[in-house]
């Protein structure tokens, strides 16, 4: 499960990656460094499967107020395709991300062709 939710992870920040890029190309945002941001899943499941802070910590760095900045991520996001149904925007401008029910049935088929073995990992083993 851990590499699922991993691998989940890993293609939000590549998301967000790319919904900056179309916004610096068509010049909505500055091309310029941000800052790095956080990918992590809310104690609070009404907040979605996952949470990022892009919006709140570039905020600076753009000059533009956070949630501005997660409106014009959320306007080019692609999630079509992805393990990704929707995005949410809250409060000032927090990023809330939910998972498709494919990915939820792709967990199950996981765990059934792995069998007695699905989760088992050899973390921490020898130490």
């Amino acid at each position: 499960m851990s590499d699922l939710i991993k691998n989940a992870s890993e293609q939000l920040r590549e998301l967000i990656y790319n919904s900056l890029s179309v916004l610096v190309s068509k010049k909505e945002i500055p091309e310029t460094p941000l800052p790095d941001f956080k990918v992590e899943i809310p104690a609070d499941k009404s907040h979605g499967d996952f949470a990022a802070n892009i919006a709140m910590v570039s905020a600076k760095t753009l000059r533009m107020p956070p949630r501005k900045i997660a409106e014009l991520i959320k306007s080019e996001l692609i999630l079509e395709g992805s393990c990704f149904e929707k995005c949410e925007i809250a409060g000032a401008g927090f990023m809330n991300f939910f998972l498709s029910q494919k990915w939820f049935a792709d967990v199950v088929k996981t765990s059934l062709n792995e069998g007695k073995d699905y989760g088992k990992t050899d973390y921490g083993k020898g130490k």
